[in-house]
């Protein structure tokens, strides 16, 4: 009979051998999450061109065999990674719009009437400026998110436009809660979207000195995109 020493430390039945505390799937979990975060680094460095398998894992240090036990490819990562990018976007700026809506003496923010009329363009400020930062601040997310993800595969851009879409349904949640969005105030969303990431676009591709456009200060960007957005709320969202 194994002592109890040695039943903690060599297997968890059918989970499989524990080492460093964790289980094959913890493990597997943490290799995954260190190729996604080298994934980010190599994709939002030197781009996805140029990014192999091989660069990949000796940013992760890992081996070769531990990428393909998560993705299929390069591809396959690349999504990952722009999700990562996405949540991470996503989660600071629904932080920033918690305080916007009303709390009902809970903690827990209700959206179920979205944001108050008279908050709008305070709101807008706010929650622009959240999503602006998680951008601006690290250069590897923005090159993920606005560059490498497009037109790379049609799979890739079905991603894209789905992520797309959700900032649009974000949009028309925060303008009006629960209230049902018309096909015109939905067509007003995706364009939003549209504009905010042309001009996030513009600006950092105008920062690599890869084209003639002037690179606009982001306190200007931000202020055009308040604009746009109490205007559209104003007279479509609302």
């Amino acid at each position: 009979m194994p002592t109890p020493a040695t039943a903690g430390s060599s297997a968890t039945g059918a989970g499989g051998r524990r080492y460093g505390g964790a289980d094959p799937t913890e493990r597997q979990a943490r290799r995954r999450s260190a190729l996604i975060s080298a994934g980010l680094d190599v994709f939002g460095t030197d781009g996805y061109a140029k990014a192999s398998v091989k660069s990949i894992c000796d940013q992760a240090g890992l081996t070769q065999r531990y990428f393909y036990e998560s993705f299929s490819d390069r591809a396959d990562l690349l999504v990952a990674v722009y999700d990562d990018c996405v949540d991470y976007a996503r989660t600071s700026t629904l932080a920033a719009a918690g305080r916007f809506l009303d709390t009902g003496g809970d903690a827990t923010p209700d959206a179920s009437e979205g944001i108050a009329g008279e908050l709008i363009s305070e709101a807008a400020r706010a929650i622009l400026q959240a999503f602006v930062s998680a951008l601006a601040d690290d250069a590897r997310r923005a090159r993920v998110m606005l560059v490498e993800v497009v037109g790379v595969t049609p799979e890739i851009e079905r991603v894209r436009m789905r992520a797309i879409h959700g900032w649009a349904e974000l949009i028309l949640m925060l303008a009006r809660g629960n209230r049902p969005a018309s096909a015109r105030q939905r067509l007003a969303s995706v364009g939003l979207v549209g504009a905010v990431t042309q001009l996030m676009v513009d600006w950092y591709v105008a920062g690599t000195g890869e084209t003639d456009v002037p690179r606009e200060p982001l306190e200007d960007i931000l202020d055009v995109c308040v604009e746009l957005f109490v205007a559209a709320h104003d007279r479509l969202l609302n």
